[in-house]
């Protein structure tokens, strides 16, 4: 099944400027990606799953739930998480801010069949 997810986040890196597409565990260990060979994958999924967990305690904090979408925007790109289930999240990293919409537009359409393919490993 991890050839599913490998080919469903392959949808993402067909987009320019993302540099990792991932499906993480919430313990910061990689399920699968596709990334640029320059990015440090296993140590951008482990910072990342902490930016979840912060955006999940500050949801709560503030009586709104758990987190649907975390966007991350920086100078030189972003960074999209989006939880799966209690046990993985998905992960863009793009270096193009302008990339935005369409990453949310294959979060939607992609997050059911990536849900799936996580829970059959």
């Amino acid at each position: 099944m991890t050839s599913e997810i490998r080919d469903l986040l392959g949808s993402f890196r067909s987009m320019d400027g993302i540099l990792l597409a991932a499906v993480v565990a919430t313990d910061g260990l990689l399920i699968e990606g596709v990334a640029d060979k320059d990015v440090e994958v296993d140590a951008v999924c482990a910072v990342a799953s902490n930016g979840l967990v912060m955006a999940e305690a500050l949801g709560r904090e503030i009586g709104r739930g758990g987190g649907i979408q975390t966007i991350l925007e920086y100078k030189s790109g972003l960074v999209v998480l989006e939880p799966l289930s209690e046990d993985a999240m998905v992960l863009i990293v793009s270096s193009r801010r302008n990339n935005l919409g369409r990453i949310r537009f294959l979060l939607k359409r992609y997050h059911q069949p990536l849900f799936d393919a996580v829970n059959a490993i």
